[in-house]
């Protein structure tokens, strides 16, 4: 056997005898990023049908209370149904860009685990005017309120309360005016 030849064998058994072990060190990583790639996926589609598979918060059904008429903010308005009844007080004249208060107090015994209030203007985008109240010691519940001046001019407001009192949401709109 020539010298040339003895090359050639050696030359071309070498790619075969380097490119195994490469092979073989390649599929492997290739089958350990599929593998990682799978365990992967198999844990966010649990994740996925784990909280997929709760069941939805159960909605409380809603009342709208009835407002007596007439309503002055200032001395009270007054919300009932056959089982609840509330008074609404905002005890400061309201103004735009200065804080007063307001207050919902239940009638008898009644108690609220929450109450909100969120303002708006009919027809106007006023922004997010919402508002969390909170318990007092007497079982009512108040908050400091601010709100924005309408560019327009306009100052009639209403206010959205919603009370989750037991097993039900209670709403009540009371429309008022800004004083200017």
């Amino acid at each position: 056997m020539s010298m040339s030849e003895s090359t050639r064998n050696t030359a071309a058994e070498r790619p075969l005898s380097g490119f195994l072990p490469g092979a073989i060190v390649a599929i492997a990583g290739r089958m350990s990023v599929v593998l990682t790639g799978r365990v992967l996926l198999s844990v966010c589609a649990v994740c996925l049908f784990v909280s997929c598979d709760k069941a939805p918060e159960p909605r409380l059904p809603v009342s709208r209370l009835t407002l007596s008429q007439p309503c002055d903010v200032r001395q009270g308005c007054r919300a009932a149904d056959e089982s609840v009844a509330v008074t609404v007080i905002f005890d400061a004249e309201p103004r735009a860009l200065q804080s007063f208060p307001i207050r919902v107090q239940f009638d008898g015994h009644q108690q609220a685990d929450a109450v909100t209030v969120a303002f708006s203007m009919q027809g106007m985008d006023m922004g997010s005017n919402r508002y969390r109240l909170i318990a007092d010691a007497l079982g009512g519940w108040s908050a400091e309120i601010i709100l924005p001046i309408c560019t327009s001019g306009r100052t009639d407001w209403v206010a959205d309360f919603e009370l989750v009192v037991a097993d039900r949401r209670l709403q009540i709109q009371v429309p008022f005016v800004l004083e200017k």
